[in-house]
């Protein structure tokens, strides 16, 4: 074995490729991120192949890639048009047969139907109404001969599930219909290590099924990976000539792991990106993958990890956002009892010589025939005004309900460019490059690579990729391709814009989207402060102007040199005055006009001024409605700015108070004070909080003793103070404007110390961004990612040093030469 890799060219050019002409490969989720990306690689290098030894007429090598749904299929046949025209090679052609096309090239791509489900008559449990869940889990035993009243209920649903062969039973089905004796490949795309850990049908079925208890549930689960293990292990002996798994470790190998007292390895989550940082499943999912590894490389199969974050396998154009999968099901509930309130309103209201109508109106909306379901995608709303205190509860006005008639009329959020990353769904461009920083980053194109040459070639005989069948892949030098990506100005721009969201809510409430909502309205507000309002022409036609271009245009990005010129209370005076603005002209004391007589003499100047103030209005809107609520200080009050969803406590609210209710549940609970365990989740789970004082946090949980791990602070002193105490190298985290001020200065001053004589020495001092005058530009997601970094957030590689440093500011070392000269 060599320690160096063999050229692709040259394998490529000794490759048997007749033979390889007459292949099929199979890639299950193959309109996924990696799957997707490996079968456009696959065909890449057979149009290679094809250069290098031209195939006969009857040499057809064909491709499967199998999509959940018919919208999934047809999103990737679009994508594959679009890769096709990009080399210049014409589109796809439809042949007789359903679902299946041919290249200009002559390759085949077949996109069947597949589904995986530990336990497929319950899928689509969680879409249903929670009223007709029960007949839903009755009705699907039923289908599969199983007597939910038996005494062997249990028994009889374990051995369905350990006695099924999903990829099996497919793959006889293609080889059959296709006349193919057996496949040269197969790769399975779909997270199975995922499938496992996040499976909720069995514990919801539970509620309907008293036999089903949490032990029964682990059992399914084990059944369900022992059916899967024998299915590959079938589909290697039988039908592929290689079958290769591929999934994650689970937080991109963010975690630590050392020995504990038994000399077991022990091991600490070290993420505080997305939901995995709270989430228990991460760890189940985690063993699944490491137990699944081992079962599968010993029966033969290969099996690729990816132990990095996965690039951007698509980009949207002004595309919608999916409302965050934790909301949907609440605001189902909302909407039904919002449907179930109108019902009975109009029965009240209707006289009785309209019964017959009132009744039949009345059962569509039982039955939710012509009345609007919750929205699918996030749309911008008016934000409720609440105390976050609240002692009192009163129902929230219908209009602040994204659902039900009215829902359809506010505006749906279209950000300029969000980026997809495999499973884990669409971020903005902050968020990314955020990600890919502190997780580090592998480009899909290069994982595909990989695949794709070991289904076609063959493993490297000099150095194998997967050396005892397993192929660990962690970042490579080819991560630097998707930072060149992000770079690119139309992306890079959206994050120094001020009008586009810097976070969604796809990967669940952490501090993250908080962090980077709160640096989204700190460009905001510098942006509108330096805004040249007297750039609009004075006969400007306000029908025409496109305020977000004006915007952008006449004001001038955030830089570090700008953040030390601001006071603490001057600035969150102004920030409070923009995030509380109900209306455009509420704005016009952070803007105020030279000369009142626009709006007599210069109509049009006069209203596309207030277009522009309504895009900064839309602007911070955007942040509650995605679920992240924004808490300031007005007349000595905590006030909270909220949408009907609170993704912090991952919750639908429907009365003013339930935010603070929730804090008292779970003070109650926990036994911790009201007081540490709102500032507990004010600090640590997702609230932008501009208030001009700090909270130092160093608990995860909200279920220990929270007096020991909070510290409030006023002033850059005690600040620092409190700082101090923490212990070095240890997890924390900060909220409240001064402590987000404290933290961005102290990041400046060391950026400041970035040399050119020094080379690469320094480091991650190099990662922000300089202006054309040499200025640091605020880049949100490159701050974001330094921020994890300080609290002890950084991924373990042994080098992470080269990232920044742990705490806010460099500790001292003692200062000993007197004494020594002494």
């Amino acid at each position: 074995m060599g320690f160096k890799s063999l050229r692709l060219a040259d394998r490529l050019s000794c490759a048997p490729a007749h033979a390889l002409y007459g292949s099929t490969h199979v890639v299950i989720g193959g309109t996924g991120a990696v799957g997707g990306t490996t079968v456009l690689r696959m065909l890449e290098l057979y149009e290679e192949l094809m250069t290098l030894h031209p195939p006969e007429p009857h040499e057809v090598p064909t491709l499967l890639a199998t999509g959940k749904s018919f919208e999934e299929r047809n999103t990737f046949r679009k994508r594959v048009d679009r890769f096709l025209a990009s080399r210049g090679g014409g589109l796809l052609a439809r042949t007789a047969r359903r679902d299946e096309f041919v290249t200009p090239s002559g390759i085949l791509l077949s996109l069947p139907s597949f589904e995986i489900s530990p336990f497929p008559a319950l899928s689509g449990l969680k879409e249903t109404r929670p009223a007709e869940r029960g007949a839903f889990v009755r009705q699907a035993l039923a289908g599969e001969n199983i007597d939910p009243d038996a005494p062997d209920m249990i028994a009889r649903l374990i051995a369905a599930v350990r006695g099924a062969r999903y990829f099996g039973t497919f793959l006889e089905g293609q080889a059959s219909l296709r006349d193919v004796g057996r496949f040269r490949s197969v790769v399975l795309g779909i997270p199975l290590p995922s499938l496992v850990a996040y499976t909720e049908d069995w514990r919801i079925a539970a509620e309907y099924l008293p036999g089903i208890t949490d032990e029964v549930v682990d059992r399914l689960k084990t059944a369900f990976e022992e059916a899967v293990s024998d299915d590959v292990a079938g589909v290697q002996q039988a039908l592929a000539d290689e079958v290769v798994i591929a999934h994650t470790t689970s937080v991109g190998g963010m975690y630590d792991e050392v020995e504990n007292d038994h000399g077991d390895p022990a091991r600490t989550i070290r993420l505080g990106f997305s939901h995995s940082a709270k989430d228990e499943h991460i760890k189940e999912k985690q063993k699944s993958a490491e137990h699944l590894t081992r079962e599968y490389s010993s029966r033969g199969v290969k099996v690729f990890i990816t132990a990095a974050a996965i690039g951007v396998d698509d980009v949207l154009i002004r595309g919608e956002v999916p409302v965050q999968r934790a909301a949907r099901a609440q605001l189902q509930a909302v909407a039904d009892a919002v449907a179930a309130k109108d019902g009975a309103r109009v029965d009240e209201e209707r006289p009785d010589g309209r019964k017959e109508r009132r009744a039949e109106r009345k059962t569509r909306r039982q039955q939710g025939v012509g009345y609007p379901v919750p929205m699918s995608q996030v749309r911008i709303f008016r934000p409720m005004d609440l105390a976050l205190d609240a002692p009192d509860a009163e129902e929230i006005p219908f209009e602040h309900v994204p659902t039900g008639p009215r829902a359809g009329r506010d505006e749906v959020l279209r950000p300029a460019y969000t980026l997809r990353s495999g499973e884990n769904g669409v971020f903005t461009v902050a968020n990314a490059d955020a990600l890919y920083r502190v997780m580090r980053v592998a480009s899909a194109s290069e994982l595909a690579t990989v695949l794709a040459t070991v289904c076609m070639l063959g493993d490297d005989p000099q150095r194998p990729f997967f050396p005892g069948g397993v192929c660990y892949y962690t970042e490579t030098d080819n991560s630097r391709q998707v930072f060149d990506f992000l770079a690119q100005p139309a992306l890079r721009q959206t994050q120094l814009s001020g009008l586009e969201p810097m976070a969604l809510q796809d990967l669940g409430s952490a501090k993250h989207q908080g962090e980077l909502h709160t640096l989204g309205l700190l460009i905001l507000l510098h942006r509108l402060r330096t805004l040249d309002l007297d750039a609009i022409p004075a006969y400007v036609d306000d029908e025409r102007f496109d305020a977000r271009e004006f915007f952008e245009r006449h004001s001038r990005p955030l830089t570090f040199e700008d953040l030390d010129a601001w006071e603490l209370e001057p600035l969150a005076a102004d920030l409070r005055t923009l995030v509380s603005a109900e209306r455009p002209e509420e704005l016009e004391p952070l803007k105020p006009a030279r000369t009142r007589r626009d709006p007599v003499l210069f109509p049009g100047k006069h209203g596309a001024r207030t277009k522009v103030f309504e895009e900064v209005l839309r602007a911070v809107r955007a942040i509650p409605s995605l679920g992240s609520p924004i808490v300031y200080e007005a007349g000595g009050e905590a006030r909270v700015r909220s949408g009907i969803f609170v993704a912090p406590i991952e919750k639908v609210i429907t009365t003013t108070d339930a935010v603070a209710a929730f804090f008292r549940e779970r003070a109650a609970a926990t036994g911790n004070s009201y007081d540490d365990v709102r500032d507990f989740y004010l600090c640590a789970q997702g609230f932008v909080d501009i208030r001009p004082h700090a909270i130092v946090c160093t608990a995860k949980r909200d279920d220990v003793p929270l007096a020991e791990h909070i510290i409030r602070a006023t002033g850059e002193e005690a600040l620092r103070a409190a700082l101090a105490t923490v212990k070095p190298y240890a997890f924390f985290c900060s909220c409240g404007l001064g402590a987000v001020m404290f933290r961005l200065r102290a990041l400046h001053a060391l950026l400041g110390e970035a040399m050119l004589e020094l080379g690469t020495l320094q480091d991650f001092r190099w990662q922000m961004p300089r202006d054309v005058n040499g200025h640091i530009l605020v880049l949100p997601g490159v701050v974001e990612a330094m921020r994890m970094v300080q609290e002890g957030l950084e991924k373990t590689t042994g080098t992470e040093r080269v990232d920044g440093f742990w705490g806010y500011e460099r500790r001292r070392a003692p200062e000993r030469r007197v004494e020594i000269q002494s």
